[in-house]
């Protein structure tokens, strides 16, 4: 049996565009904040010393901070797929290139704040709930 690569793959062009595409979708990856896992893009990358975190009885929180080349609104339309997509509620949206976003779920709440300054992304996720 001979098998072949697909007619699409066989022109250089559409082999790279078809590659392409897969790696712009770009993927993300999980980052604990202070006990909550948030996705995070592939893209926006960890600022160096810009996390914290704060527990207190009855209350647990933090902040991490991130940055990208990836553009603002695409950042806001990867946290209202991806909250929801985990069971996340929305419960405020702020979007204006760039924006806030806030959302709950089992007496957690996860802020997410984007912004742009020159040429890089700002992404800021503040989580806080129940502590210990």
């Amino acid at each position: 049996m001979r098998l072949s690569m697909p007619k699409f793959l066989k022109r250089p062009s559409s082999a790279l565009v078809f590659i392409l595409t897969l790696n712009g979708c770009g993927g993300s990856y999980e980052e604990t904040v202070a006990g909550i896992k948030v996705p995070i893009p592939n893209a926006m990358k960890k600022a160096q010393g810009n996390s914290i975190e704060i527990s207190l009885p009855g209350f647990g929180g933090g902040q991490a901070s991130f940055q990208g080349k990836m553009d603002p609104d695409k950042v806001i339309d990867f946290y209202k797929k991806e909250m929801a997509d985990r069971g996340w509620t929305p419960n405020l949206s702020l979007v204006s290139r760039g924006g806030m976003l806030a959302y709950t779920k089992e007496g957690k709440s996860v802020l997410v704040t984007v912004g742009k300054s020159e040429a890089t992304t700002t992404l800021t996720i503040t989580v806080g709930g129940g502590g210990k």
